[in-house]
């Protein structure tokens, strides 16, 4: 039951749901008879979703933003190395705000403000990788 929510159609690449998910990756350490394996768990928030890509945020120990974004495609976040978070639903609605800020263009760049250019500075370069 859970599939049809994230399948529109045969055929058609699977649309994910917005929210919090659980990467996991196992690894080995060491080597010859001390090569244990190890299991790294990542919490992820979605800050874009598209048919192909999501482009996710990694998220630290208390949910919060770390500011570290990847983009991973559809197929792979739909794998079985990934897990979508039911019960994070509320925080991601708490972390909403904070992930659409992400997202807008900085307020500088859209009034063209901000420091002038190096052509408007003059030519004179300082600092210790002149010297």
């Amino acid at each position: 039951m859970a599939d049809e929510n994230l399948t529109e159609g045969a055929g058609q690449p699977a649309q994910l749901p917005e929210g919090i998910y659980l990467e996991t990756k196992k690894n080995i350490i060491g080597t010859g008879s001390t090569a244990k394996v190890a299991e790294y768990r990542n919490f992820w928030a979605t800050l874009r979703v598209s048919e192909l890509v999501m482009e996710m945020v990694l998220l630290d120990d208390a949910f919060g933003l770390t500011g570290i974004k990847e983009k991973f495609p559809t197929e792979v976040v739909s794998g079985p190395n990934w897990l979508y978070v039911e019960q994070g639903e509320k925080k991601y609605r708490q972390l909403k705000q904070k992930l659409e800020r992400m997202q807008a263009p900085p307020a500088a760049s859209k009034s063209g403000a901000g420091k002038p250019s190096a052509s408007s500075q003059g030519s004179k370069k300082t600092g210790w990788w002149t010297k």
